[in-house]
């Protein structure tokens, strides 16, 4: 609740969830394999979500029947979605979005699936990150008509706050080849922010990746995996296209306390001039923390 202003002011949100919403028959479980209530898309639909990415590298953990399960939920909440699929006919045709016209397309992919084939005949089912495949799903989305694209990409290396330098081959290589932002997800901990131009033909083209926004919400405790960052992206159209014309971001931490016999989450924001008007009541060890996960 103290970061759903955050969320739902922007024009349009996006999320990556990674676990599956396959229903109590699945049993309801943490790591290694995920397991949440589909109440969880009822309450991100509340909080002002509009489109989910579920291809990262728990996309299989409840399997087949678990994608199906968690994109009938999805559906069930109002929220769009991409990176899984329950047949091919839903895989073909790229995701856009028209906000305030202008045109989004969005693709997401995975670079694993923790070693959980993907079912035989059902090769469809999970985005798993090629760069000829997202080259080839930018290019049909310009096509259709998209004004910018976007890659939600499920890649890194887990922890590491710095990308690797395939990553970085990987982030420059779609970009020359049509992809305008590249938002990244699987580290668990922030990794920066860059803003570059590259060569498309004869022209020259802005783009901006973030290579990992840490974890919006866990059960992580430690250090840099605590805390991520929501990102703003402010995007222009005029007569040349459409570009992001500014990047911001909010810090936020989760509060894990005890509340009778359950722990308790909370995300809060973190930062100076927004944390006090949370309602929340901290302790100084949470405010010396949220301090921290500012600076």
């Amino acid at each position: 609740a103290p970061i759903v202003p955050y969320i739902s002011s922007p024009d349009y949100t996006v999320a990556n969830l990674e676990t599956r919403l396959a229903g109590a028959s699945k049993g309801y479980c943490g790591y290694p394999l995920f397991n949440t209530p589909a109440d969880l898309a009822h309450h991100l639909r509340e909080a002002g979500i509009d489109l989910l990415a579920t291809a990262n590298n728990h996309s299989l953990d409840m399997g087949w029947d678990g994608i199906v399960h968690t994109l009938d939920n999805i559906d069930a909440a109002g929220i769009a979605h991409i990176g899984t699929y329950r047949s091919p006919a839903e895989k073909k045709r790229p995701f856009i979005a028209n906000v305030n016209g202008v045109k989004l397309a969005f693709l997401n992919y995975t670079a694993s699936t923790n070693g959980i084939p993907v079912p035989p005949g059902r090769e469809f089912a999970v985005n798993i990150l090629e760069p000829s495949a997202a080259v080839a799903e930018a290019e049909a989305a310009r096509k259709m008509g998209a004004d910018l694209v976007i890659a939600v990409l499920h890649f890194g290396v887990e922890y590491q706050r710095q990308p690797g330098e395939e990553q970085r081959h990987l982030v420059r290589e779609l970009c020359a080849r049509g992809v305008d932002v590249i938002i990244g997800s699987h580290p668990h901990v922030v990794q920066p922010i860059e803003r570059f131009t590259v060569q498309r033909g004869n022209k020259a083209y802005p783009c901006v990746v973030a290579y990992s926004l840490g974890n919006f919400i866990s059960n992580q405790r430690w250090r840099y995996s605590d805390s991520g960052i929501i990102l703003y992206l402010e995007i222009e159209q005029n007569a040349r296209g459409a570009f992001v014309r500014s990047v911001r971001y909010l810090p936020v931490w989760v509060q894990k306390k005890t509340g009778g016999a359950r722990w308790q989450y909370r995300v809060l924001p973190a930062h100076p001039a927004v944390a006090a008007s949370t309602g929340t009541d901290l302790a100084p060890a949470e405010r010396r923390r949220l301090a921290q996960v500012w600076e």
